[in-house]
């Protein structure tokens, strides 16, 4: 009787600790859990296999169009070869022995999304799935210091940087011959407390603007030390998402001492940037990628408010209420499918069985009744 209270009371154990390990990585942001099964000639190398086809699954949850999934059908191999270091654990859930002698074996196991991001990245396979984010880079307001020359500078070395990571981004001499040809954003440009960044960027529909601000500290007794700050704001919304600072060693010298302490804190401070960007699209990645949703002439009442929501949220990841026609959406895949799949909804439950059409503003998108 004891035997048999001692084994009730390890196969419970045994039991709750396999659900407390399912579950510990449900609120974790970085893990995917998938349940998966992998054949092979014994139970370990069905294992294997099946950690593999974990790693495949997890992938193809991050990858949406049939360009990208190419893309990484190129690169499978190199990533599927660190199968073990992706998988933080697993559970065996069954295996079978089938008639040829080989094994079949289910497993649940937990998945790092962060590392696999992060090969995916370095492989170029997921940049193209956010159109390759397109980034400005600018000085800084006209209320905040900054040495125009060095600053400059700074700009071109970053850009240079963002391009070898494959992301678009805008050289200096066209933003400021846009400013230059266009009155109104050089009557803009006027009012110190507008940054001509964030106008730059949502005319070009950038994904993100970087203002950039360099100075040399005089440290006294002829030292001085460069430090360059970068501010980086989500473009659609204007959100700083990050400062961040890049400091030179303290240096004598004259001009071209300087210049070199300028490309010393720029080099420190480029890293920093792009580990914002990067934790910037890999969250639009996780969340789906984001949309204003505009509604015109819509029908009056509460009915139609709530049918809004309803029909949005249908088919996104999020949605969040900006105003009574305008929402934000994030969603996965491309934003025609998505209006694709909304449309039955928009025409019979928001327009009242009006037909309907819509302008694609690259991140902004106005939706309208046909009249």
């Amino acid at each position: 009787m004891k035997l048999r209270k001692i084994i009730i009371m390890l196969v419970v154990f045994s039991i709750t600790m396999i659900y407390a390990q399912a579950s510990q990585y449900s609120h974790d942001h970085n893990v995917t859990e998938v349940e998966v099964s992998g054949y092979g000639s014994s139970v370990q190398v069905a294992i294997q296999a099946a950690q593999r086809e974990a790693i495949s699954t997890a992938i193809g949850t991050f990858l949406t169009s049939e360009t990208e999934m190419q893309n990484y059908m190129t690169v499978k191999d190199k990533i599927l070869s660190k199968s073990e270091g992706f998988v933080k654990s697993f559970d065996v859930i069954d295996r079978v022995k089938e008639a040829d002698g080989g094994w079949t074996v289910t497993i649940k196991a937990a998945v790092a999304k962060d590392m696999i991001l992060t090969d995916l990245e370095a492989l170029g396979v997921l940049l193209s799935q956010l159109d390759n984010p397109s980034i400005v880079v600018f000085y800084a307001p006209k209320g905040e210091q900054y040495h125009p020359r060095y600053t400059e500078q700074a700009i071109n070395q970053i850009n240079q940087y963002f391009t070898t990571f494959r992301y678009d981004v805008y050289d200096l001499d066209q933003l400021n011959a846009m400013i230059e040809d266009d009155i109104s954003m050089k009557e803009v440009g006027l009012n110190e407390e507008v940054s001509m960044a964030e106008i730059l960027a949502k005319k070009l529909k950038s994904d993100i603007y970087v203002t950039v601000a360099l100075m040399l500290e005089d440290l006294g007794n002829g030292k001085k030390k460069a430090k360059a700050t970068a501010k980086i704001f989500n473009a659609s919304t204007a959100k700083l998402l990050g400062v961040q600072n890049g400091y030179s060693d303290e240096i004598y010298g004259n001009n071209t001492a300087q210049d070199a302490n300028i490309d010393q804190a720029v080099k420190k401070l480029m890293p920093l940037i792009m580990n914002q960007v990067k934790g910037y699209w890999k969250l639009q990645l996780d969340k789906g990628k984001q949309y204003v949703i505009m509604f015109s002439k819509l029908p009056k009442g509460r009915k139609v408010k709530k049918a809004i929501t309803d029909v949005l949220s249908s088919e996104a990841k999020e949605i969040k209420k900006v105003s009574t026609t305008e929402y934000q959406v994030w969603i996965s895949g491309s934003i025609d499918d998505y209006i694709d799949a909304i449309g039955d909804g928009v025409q019979n439950q928001i327009y009242e069985g009006k037909d309907f059409d819509y302008e694609n503003r690259g991140d902004r998108i106005n939706i309208f009744p046909v009249e």
